[in-house]
């Protein structure tokens, strides 16, 4: 199951694929919602078979192979009892074999083709030979994965009669889910070099079955006939997964994983660690997640359109948060909103949380240096107002907080020494908006551009209402391939933001550097089907040409500079008032009257928190990534690392599988199975050979 704690899987050298959550992690730390370096982009690492992380094989309680022999156990055992009737067989195999692909696409993202072990092994030391088992082909490890997606998706319900008791269990809705899914993944780039229609064409099938199943289970999109002010509805997907009761009858939660707020008798939990993280210092919380600043000026304006095309608005960069898309409100915090909570703090904790009562919460978040040389010291951040001190934090990452002010029930138990930590609020790992965005994709793959705007429409429609036309949209997109392709992959990373979507994305489309280099590799790994160059096919900027920055608002230093102390109030020494924080629930538009040239807000409140930023503060982007003395700023994608290579432990520990092409074998040569055929070389004997091969071209 998805881990509710959260976990940051880049320390202990514990890491595993863990389903990702939306934290900055080995893998989405790389992307572009973040700032800084991630693992796996950082110019001063280098990645060969003895410093690859390990998600072949980490550990005994947590490797894979452990959780596909739990898998493999119940479908045996099952189907072998005498009392359990055939239904509750079905459903027992069924569930199984959902979280026994689950486990094999996380491999197989990583290494195309492995290991494919259907039954029971043996657990006696002294059958080790048997337990080698060489690798599979990709095409072979694929069918795998959606042939017991597709199995358990048969078996299965569309939705549990017992609701009460059973919701979170896997449907036959989210088993197609994933099955579509999956066959996206094998149909993009870095499985697809040559952009194989067939692919694309399985892939439109599973997803609209998976579709069909979920309406057939009364999954849909939540509130899509009242989206609410400014996402308002939207935002409590995350917040009342609770079945049927959300969204007018609608589910829109397709695979979730339930939590809880309260520890059994021996101290276990699965508490939610996401708003426990996201919250601000003084508000009790973790700290916050910090968006990069490229996000953030990523997000449509009110219209749809692009901050950088011609529409309706104009993008203040300073003023970011004007005509903004509705989801934007909902997914950052910015200075000058409400962010409430349920929950009290006592006077003790007024030094460092000033905001005692929840229901007063205020995200009041201003920088200030004190000198002129801070200020201009690009990697340098500011202090910060509200006793937020050094947090750093200009935006916060908002998304999939239970803020009071939506109206719903916490799911947390708010604690003055623990914050939100006992937190029952359940990890959404497939949402039904995503579902259209996998069909969108799909469609547009398999050459059915109607389809797939019409899919990709209705995710917009939801926010912007069905009174909005094309919500921004270019119809012209519906005859081109690769506009309409980046026009997903586009709304992929607004609606699905910080969800944890986006390094797939990212890496199945190869967008770190468009796979430019993958002949060094091996001469048949061109995207030769998508031009050469994913990237200039899509158009889009490969990410290792993108520095990250954090976005900071600070007083203008000629208008104000001081101490570094909580004590300093800035609002105070300059005789100002603060600005009324926003509730979220204002008209948040603005444009210029074309007679005066003056800017007139559809609400007096945003126009007050407007002008006091564009009096008084000023934009920064700070610097995250620092070079060194032996290169420059920009990340690096090594172009080994889309098809990962096996560490050396793994093939001590299984010496039946050979190591991927690219990559240094446990022999001293290089690998020899390729994830690309589909007839790839598996003998060990050959990897041997090339070995010896490699040593007597090192002699000579």
């Amino acid at each position: 199951m998805p881990y509710a704690k959260g976990a940051n899987n880049t320390t202990d050298n514990f890491y595993p694929d863990l389903w990702p959550v939306g934290m900055k992690d080995a893998l989405s730390g790389n992307t572009d919602e973040f700032t800084g370096y991630g693992e796996y982009n950082d110019p001063s690492k280098t990645w060969d078979n003895t410093t690859v992380h390990k998600y072949f094989f980490y550990g005994i309680n947590e490797s894979p192979w452990k959780k596909i022999r739990e898998c493999n156990d119940v479908i045996q055992r099952c189907n072998e009892s005498a009392t359990l009737t055939q239904q509750q067989k079905e459903w027992c195999e069924g569930q199984a074999r959902f979280f026994r692909a689950s486990r094999y696409f996380r491999l197989f993202k990583r290494y195309g083709g492995v290991p494919i072990v259907k039954e029971l092994q043996s657990t006696v030391d002294g059958d080790r030979d048997k337990l080698a088992v060489p690798r599979n082909s990709t095409e072979d490890t694929y069918k795998f994965i959606i042939d017991d997606l597709v199995t358990a998706g048969n078996y299965l319900p569309a939705r549990w009669e017992e609701e009460a008791n059973d919701w979170g269990r896997i449907t036959a809705g989210a088993c197609y889910a994933l099955a579509g899914y999956v066959a996206n993944y094998y149909a993009s780039p870095v499985f697809n070099r040559k952009n194989e229609t067939e692919r694309w064409e399985e892939a439109y099938r599973l997803n609209l079955k998976a579709v069909e199943m979920l309406q057939n289970g009364n999954f849909g999109l939540a509130y899509e006939e009242d989206p609410g002010v400014n996402a308002s509805n939207w935002a409590k997907i995350w917040c009342t997964i609770t079945g049927s009761t959300a969204g007018g009858g609608l589910s829109e939660d397709v695979f979730i994983a339930n939590c809880n707020n309260t520890a059994d008798s021996e101290g276990n939990n699965r508490f939610n660690a996401w708003e426990q993280s996201i919250r601000p210092a003084n508000a009790n919380g973790g700290g916050g997640i910090t968006p990069s600043a490229e996000m953030v000026d990523l997000f449509p304006m009110a219209d749809g359109k692009r901050p950088k095309e011609a529409g309706e608005y104009v993008y203040d960069k300073t003023a970011f948060f004007l005509n903004r898309d509705p989801r934007f409100y909902r997914t950052f915090a910015f200075p000058g909103v409400e962010w409430r909570y349920t929950g009290n703090l006592s006077q003790e904790k007024l030094d460092q949380c000033p905001y005692l009562d929840g229901n007063t919460y205020k995200l009041m978040n201003f920088a200030w240096y004190s000198s002129i040389d801070e200020v201009n010291d690009s990697q340098r951040a500011g202090y910060f107002s509200d006793k937020l001190g050094n947090s750093g934090r200009t935006v916060y990452v908002r998304k999939k907080s239970q803020d009071s002010g939506l109206g719903e029930n916490a799911l947390y138990v708010f604690e003055e020494d623990g914050g939100f930590k006992r937190n029952a609020q359940s990890v959404v790992v497939i949402c039904y908006a995503e579902v259209l965005l996998n069909l969108a994709e799909a469609a547009c793959g398999a050459g059915h551009g109607q389809d797939a705007f019409d899919a990709l429409l209705k995710v917009r429609q939801r926010v912007y209402g069905k009174n909005a036309g094309d919500c921004g949209l270019d119809r012209s997109i519906i005859g081109d391939k690769a506009r309409m392709f980046e026009a997903i992959l586009y709304e992929r990373q607004i609606e699905l933001a910080y969800e944890g979507k986006r390094f797939d994305d990212c890496h199945r489309w190869m967008l770190f550097d468009g796979g430019v280099t993958q002949g060094e590799i091996q001469a048949d790994w061109v995207p030769s089907g998508w031009g050469g160059n994913t990237c200039a096919y899509l158009g889009v900027t490969p990410l290792n040409e993108v520095v990250r920055h954090q976005l900071e608002l600070h007083f203008d230093p000629t208008i104000f500079t001081g101490e570094k102390t909580n004590d300093l109030d800035p609002f105070e020494t300059l005789g100002i008032k603060r600005p009324t924080a926003l509730t979220l629930r204002e008209n948040m538009t603005a444009k210029i009257d074309e007679q005066t040239g003056e800017m007139v807000y559809a609400d007096a409140r945003v126009g007050e928190l407007a002008k006091f930023y564009g009096a008084y503060l000023v934009r920064k982007d700070i610097e995250t990534m620092v070079s060194t003395a032996e290169m420059g700023i920009n990340p690096i994608w090594d172009n080994i690392m889309y098809l990962m290579g096996l560490a050396a432990s793994d093939q001590e520990n299984n010496p039946g599988v050979v190591q991927t092409v690219g990559w240094q074998s446990r022999f001293g040569g290089m690998g020899i199975f390729d994830p690309l055929s589909k007839s790839p070389k598996v003998g060990i004997e050959d990897e041997e050979n090339t070995s010896s091969e490699s040593s007597e071209v090192l002699k000579k």
